[in-house]
């Protein structure tokens, strides 16, 4: 995948390689020594029910970066690599 600013991410729309959207990009989790993008912070959509996902305190889905499958207009998880709760 290119490098691109992490900044740039920011507000984009989250969508499954099944299609469904998940919502919208908050922030990231990034681990500081390494510089590596950990976790993807979602605001989850109105037709998604998020008790379904890993959450964080203020209800934002957590999803790993290793799920990331394309960074286009839109970021494409693999379906499969999202944890559930």
């Amino acid at each position: 995948m290119a490098k691109m600013v992490g900044k740039s991410l920011l507000g984009r729309n989250v969508v499954s390689d099944r299609g469904t959207v998940i919502g919208r990009l908050t922030d990231l989790s990034i681990e500081t020594l390494a510089g590596k993008i950990m976790m993807l912070v979602i605001k989850p959509g109105k037709d998604i029910d998020a008790r379904f996902f890993r959450l964080n305190e203020r209800g934002e889905i957590l999803i790993p970066f290793t799920a990331v499958k394309a960074v286009k207009d839109v970021i494409i998880i693999n379906e499969g690599g999202i944890p559930r709760a």
